[in-house]
């Protein structure tokens, strides 16, 4: 138990190390950069990447510049970069998913079921293979 909590622990503190060299902390000793980023961890929470939408149609489908899937299967409570490039292609479609964030919450659920409707497809929710091609029509 004590080296999986060692484990999660040292995990943590080199994605925080990686997250505050980017954000112009190379000057900084790596003892002081994650000193910081542990007590900013603890401190304050983390918000979610920002993502824009680069959307292009590329051999007779549309792409949004996040992510080049066309069969993740995606649904609520995911997150990542195919759920931004998802999103972005229901704001392409002129369907509201709200912010591109990343987060499949509920109301990218609800884009995907209108998207799915407008279709023809089974109506779920759920982003798997056909709702991607019908994205990317």
């Amino acid at each position: 138990m004590t080296g999986a909590v060692a484990l999660v622990l040292a995990v943590s503190t080199a994605a925080l190390l990686v997250v505050r060299l980017s954000d112009g902390e190379a000057g900084r000793p790596a003892a002081s950069v994650a000193a910081s980023a542990t007590s900013a961890s603890a401190s304050a929470p983390r918000s979610a990447p920002a993502y824009t939408c680069r959307v292009e149609r590329i051999d007779d489908r549309w792409f949004a510049g996040i992510s080049r899937t066309q069969d993740a299967v995606l649904a609520n409570g995911h997150a990542g970069p195919e759920v931004a490039e998802a999103q972005c292609l229901l704001r392409r479609a002129g369907i509201s998913p709200g912010g591109i964030d990343g987060i499949f919450g509920p109301m990218t659920e609800r884009a995907v079921r209108q998207a799915q409707q407008r279709a023809g497809l089974v109506v779920d929710g759920v982003i798997g293979p056909h709702t991607w091609k019908a994205l990317r029509r």
